[in-house]
């Protein structure tokens, strides 16, 4: 009996393990394009760091070069992106009983245009907005390069999942 129920355990487990299937993939299967481009970045937010904007432009295209199958273009691209940094903020989240703040909060938001040449219904014009938190023990200097890097993957992300989304 114990030998037949070892058996029928081993006997699942092969199939629910045969049964699982892993995939991956790029995230791009329905963007009608070939080639992108991005202008730089304007920064319109007065609290972004010098640079932002070349900062996020370079991102952006790395992110998209490594997660879509499409191809950087300097001019005349399938897919055309312009973006404004419009907000860079940090503002206090959780406040302790003595009305300090515990975690404090990096907010920026970027208006986003995308022109797809080769369909213009997937066309689109958004903000997108996401943030990170850190200890108000830290000094925002001293974590703010990890927190743009941070934000700048959620950003892209979302914009990524715009453009594939068709919505």
């Amino acid at each position: 009996m114990f030998d037949m129920k070892n058996r029928f355990y081993l006997i699942l487990l092969t199939v629910l393990l045969s049964s699982c299937e892993i995939r991956y993939g790029m995230i791009d299967q329905s963007i009608d394009a070939e080639t992108f481009s991005v202008q730089q970045f304007e920064e319109l937010a007065p609290n972004a760091p010098a640079g932002y904007g070349a900062i996020y432009t370079d991102f952006l295209k790395d992110y998209l070069i490594s997660r879509t199958k499409l191809n950087l273009k300097n001019s005349d691209a399938d897919i055309e992106i312009v973006g404004k940094i419009t907000d860079f903020n940090t503002s206090p989240i959780s406040v302790q009983s003595n009305e300090s703040a515990a975690l404090n909060r990096l907010t920026i938001t970027l208006m986003v245009t995308v022109i797809n040449n080769k369909n213009e219904d997937q066309s689109f014009e958004s903000s997108f907005t996401q943030f990170s938190d850190y200890s108000s023990d830290q000094d925002l200097s001293s974590v703010q390069d990890a927190l743009i890097d941070d934000i700048n993957d959620k950003l892209s992300q979302d914009i990524v999942n715009r453009l594939t989304s068709n919505w």
